[in-house]
């Protein structure tokens, strides 16, 4: 660590979203408090994604309502007089930008012209080095290399109580079929699959299963499909964050395509059935094991965008909703039997 990097005395953050990201900046902060005890740090956060860290303890938040913009900017005046030596603009999105204007600091470090987009370079006078070919997360411990700071603490301490929120006694696992509110996301795997796995799971291991997701009339309408099993326990608009985290926290593994739950699930180190063709795992999936993904994303970047990894862009997606049903049913079955088969 550099003698630069000690005489930092505060640290502005910019990072709002999304909940999965928000998992993967957990290590970044604890990196942060652990080898600057004495730094300043104030993290810019969206409201939804607060939830799930506000108890971390020793840093400033200054909590953003990304749909009231009267609320934003009352936030960011409090700490408008605040001089900085060094801000992490560790997003690119256009709110994002426009955001860190309102930050006074020396050095506003930014992405890398590939991982760049929103006129994102008019907002920064520093460049992290490239971040193709690695994973998010890796792409945000690019920041701390930057600034000097080479360690790495995979610590995730959040202060979230521990909570059995059901009273469960038997084993079960958790599944969030969703991963927006568009009714037509392209990450999503046909919802009926589901009620195979589930059955299988019940058949063979007698393990019940516990349905998650959001609140929204979509989410609500389809998790109806699950309403008809006793050993199925539908969540879907029930929990919060914190609600998630105990619910993933007791589950023997979790299924689901890309989603903040998923990461979540992954930063509680549990097996992580990741569903991908529509997005490169090796730069969104489950950081710490991947062993248990189906990994679909090669096989439909030909079909879909006839591109191959050599001819596409580090991070392209492919936005088919056909993409996922090149996912079979047996693939997950196949990992659920080498998980559980132990």
């Amino acid at each position: 660590m550099s003698q630069i990097t000690n005489s930092l005395k505060s640290i502005c953050i910019i990072r709002l979203s999304s909940i999965g990201d928000i998992t993967h900046m957990i290590p970044i902060i604890q990196t942060l408090k652990y080898y600057l005890p004495k730094t300043n740090l104030t993290w810019i956060i969206g409201k939804t994604e607060y939830s799930l860290v506000k108890n971390i303890e020793n840093i400033d938040f200054v909590v953003i309502d990304k749909n009231n913009l009267l609320s934003a900017i009352r936030a960011l005046r409090t700490i408008k007089d605040n001089k900085y030596d060094v801000l992490l603009h560790m997003q690119v999105s256009f709110r994002s930008n426009i955001i860190s204007t309102f930050i006074n600091a020396k050095r506003k470090i930014g992405f890398d012209s590939t991982g760049s987009k929103n006129l994102h370079s008019f907002f920064i006078n520093e460049r992290i080095d490239s971040t193709y070919g690695i994973h998010v997360m890796d792409a945000f411990f690019c920041f701390l290399s930057k600034i000097g700071l080479d360690d790495k603490n995979f610590k995730y301490d959040m202060n979230i109580k521990l909570n059995n929120i059901l009273n469960l006694k038997e084993k079960y696992i958790v599944i969030n079929p969703f991963t927006s509110s568009r009714r037509f996301n392209y990450r999503e795997w046909d919802i009926g699959n589901y009620n195979i796995i589930i059955d299988y799971l019940h058949r063979n291991y007698k393990i019940s299963s516990i349905i998650i997701g959001g609140n929204s009339e979509y989410e609500l309408e389809k998790s109806t499909l699950f309403n008809n099993k006793a050993y199925v326990i539908n969540m879907v608009g029930k929990t919060d964050l914190e609600d998630a985290y105990n619910l993933i926290r007791l589950s023997e593994l979790y299924i689901g395509p890309d989603s903040g739950t998923l990461h979540i699930a992954s930063m509680l180190k549990k097996p992580v059935i990741g569903l991908y063709a529509t997005s490169n795992p090796l730069r969104t999936g489950p950081y710490y094991e991947m062993k248990y993904t189906i990994n679909k994303y090669p096989e439909a970047l030909k079909i879909f965008n006839n591109k191959t990894k050599h001819s596409s862009i580090w991070g392209e997606r492919v936005r088919n909703k056909n993409a996922m049903s090149l996912i079979k049913t047996q693939d997950v079955i196949n990992s659920i039997d080498k998980i559980l088969n132990f």
